[in-house]
């Protein structure tokens, strides 16, 4: 009975209707459990022989393989058929594929730093809160602006991910000015990704040991620190190709301390504690 189902399977396996063998041309070809390349598995090292579908899915961008017994799928990009690296005289030997030259090296997702890095560019605006307001005669409508760098690290098989950057806050009333460089480092974790788009959910902390409002009233400028959090979603377009465009909504808390009393226009004092609010961003990257 074993074998019946033995001999049924192979005969219903698409491979084994129609296969042939083929060459991993990717340093780490990835492996997906569905058509969708949505869910990644593992992955195949360069120089690997694996055996492929002749009948291509997706207009022609997914084939099926095998591996640990099931039928997993790949990128078309990711391999070359034997014939296609056939030498110049078109003489070749086709190779033996064995079970253990497919390697599929699930659990085994080594997290190598030097790979899946990107380099982000990225500029905002966020509402400043209620105690910048404080500050003005008037009702200005002011934001606080952010330009920064970013490294971010994104593994190709993990939905983890992670950035760190410096950013430069700007913020300025009539009588008030504030500037800070910050430090910022943040979690990522894609809650839906394809090769095309990946949405994220991220939380972030930051601080800075320079935080400084300029006084234009009495000419004085008072320096303290900044600490706070982020929290919110970004979407990035092609989040693994060469070039990619990234952006995001996100809610934001400045703590800001040892300012010391801030002299108003009417001779009144009073302290400012930061910015809290609603941010809206966006960048590019670059794959490094």
């Amino acid at each position: 009975m074993k074998l019946l189902l033995v001999i049924f399977f192979l005969l219903s396996s698409p491979l084994a209707l129609a296969a042939e063998v083929a060459v991993v041309v990717k340093e780490k070809a990835i492996l997906y459990s569905d058509m969708e390349l949505t869910i990644p598995i593992g992955y195949i090292r360069k120089g690997k022989k694996i055996k492929i579908g002749k009948v291509a899915r997706k207009r022609g961008t997914v084939l099926p393989t095998v591996a640990s017994g099931r039928v997993v799928y790949i990128k078309s990009d990711d391999v070359q058929s034997v014939e296609q690296l056939a030498s110049d005289n078109g003489t070749y030997i086709t190779p033996k594929v064995t079970d253990h030259e497919v390697l599929i090296e699930e659990q085994k997702f080594e997290d190598d730093f030097s790979e899946n890095n990107h380099v982000i560019l990225l500029t905002g605006n966020m509402a400043t809160g209620a105690d910048w307001k404080t500050l003005a005669d008037s009702e200005e409508n002011s934001t606080i602006s952010q330009v920064g760098i970013s490294i971010e690290h994104r593994p190709e098989l993990r939905k983890y991910s992670w950035a760190v950057g410096l950013h430069y806050l700007n913020s300025e009333l009539e009588a008030f000015k504030f500037n800070s460089i910050m430090l910022e480092v943040r979690l990522q974790y894609s809650v839906l990704r394809f090769d095309w788009l990946a949405l994220d959910l991220v939380a972030g902390i930051n601080g800075s040991g320079d935080a400084r409002l300029q006084n234009s009233q009495t000419g004085q400028e008072a320096r303290g620190n900044l600490y706070g959090y982020s929290f919110g979603g970004q979407a990035k377009l092609f989040p693994f190709s060469q070039i990619g465009v990234i952006g995001g909504a996100e809610i934001r808390r400045y703590n800001v301390g040892n300012l010391g009393d801030i002299e108003l226009s009417d001779g009144s004092v009073t302290q400012f504690k930061g910015f809290n609010g609603a941010q809206i961003w966006a960048g590019l990257t670059y794959k490094l």
